[in-house]
């Protein structure tokens, strides 16, 4: 049972740093990442995680403090986005008769400096959307259900924040409808 045991814990240590992550952008601008390379994908460095006190090696001395050499850097202070949210419109809204819907979000604290917000319509890039915005209207609207999020980028890439998605609806009459009404025949005389 030790050998199992032994087995196991070697294999997860050595594939525990192993993962390469690959980064690319489709062609409507989205990022994607993967663990497995595309044509086109750069590799992304991943720092490994630092070490838990558990973890760290016993130390000779128990009161001693570390030298300067062995404090290890203080990573710069990383904005918490409390709240991203679409507050507008409301999921499963419907809207009838337009091609353009009001959008607006929530984001907390305010957007940051090098920060970016990432509108998603569909599961794609809404490129439409001013840098900055928490509002605005999508234009270009046709009859359809369509799903709406939102993302808080940092510098890299790499999502801080992410909302949940929500759906809305778009009608609009159509010709081939059943409760439109065939054209009357000319009267004869």
């Amino acid at each position: 049972m030790r050998r199992v045991a032994s087995f196991l814990l070697l294999g997860i240590a050595l594939t525990a740093g192993a993962a390469d992550i690959w980064r690319w952008k489709d062609a409507n601008g989205v990022t994607h990442y993967s663990d497995s390379p595309v044509p086109g994908a750069e590799r992304v460095n991943v720092p490994r995680a630092p070490r838990t006190d558990a973890a760290a090696p016993a130390s000779s001395t128990t009161n001693a403090s570390p030298t300067p050499a062995q404090a290890a850097p203080q990573p710069a202070a990383v904005v918490q986005y409390r709240r991203c949210a679409v507050t507008s419109p409301q999921n499963d809204a419907v809207f009838n008769n337009v091609d353009a819907v009001e959008a607006s979000l929530a984001i907390e604290p305010a957007l940051q400096a090098g920060h970016q917000v990432l509108v998603l319509l569909n599961g794609g890039a809404y490129t439409d959307w001013p840098e900055g915005a928490t509002s605005h209207t999508l234009t270009g609207l046709f009859r359809g259900s369509y799903t709406l999020a939102v993302r808080v980028l940092d510098e890299s890439d790499r999502a801080l924040c992410s909302s949940a998605a929500i759906n809305f609806h778009v009608r609009q009459p159509s010709v081939l409808s059943p409760a439109r009404q065939a054209p009357r025949p000319p009267a004869q005389k």
